[in-house]
């Protein structure tokens, strides 16, 4: 059974998935492991509330790689025909360019959490804007491409 289609809008600024509240993100690390000379290992923790969604998004080059803490995540990535529930001690991994067309708390009672590891290159980080530029929504690029 194929999820229903979500549906985003811009409320108070922030693109956001009707009716359900955002994610929240906390800076754990920022390293430039010697042994990958160029790049930036940054890990997030990231909070759904109960019922929580993320917008559809990309990484753009970055690879991350997911792993939960608690509660229950429902993600589903490019052109998955299901999404994926994972809980505490799974994870998954986004390859860079992944369109994360699904990310939510599978929970509306509970908060679900998890670090998302990122390595990117330390030259498009500091072009993305840093942190802010490492999640790109979609409705984002699309607000820009109307605008011309």
């Amino acid at each position: 059974m194929s999820s229903p289609p979500q549906k985003v809008i811009k409320k108070d600024g922030v693109w956001t998935v009707e009716g359900r509240p955002r994610e929240t993100i906390q800076l754990i690390s920022h390293l430039h492991p010697p042994n990958i000379p160029g790049k930036s290992l940054i890990t997030l923790l990231v909070t759904l509330p109960p019922n929580g969604a993320t917008p559809p998004h990309r990484h753009g080059s970055a690879a991350v790689l997911a792993l939960m803490l608690r509660g229950a995540s429902r993600d589903q990535m490019n052109a998955e025909p299901e999404a994926s529930v994972r809980g505490p001690g799974e994870s998954f991994y986004e390859a860079p360019g992944c369109h994360h067309v699904r990310g939510e708390n599978a929970s509306e009672a509970e908060e679900a959490a998890f670090y998302a590891v990122f390595v990117v290159d330390d030259g498009e980080f500091e072009r993305g804007g840093g942190y802010e530029g490492l999640v790109v929504l979609d409705r984002d690029v699309e607000e820009e491409e109307e605008k011309g």
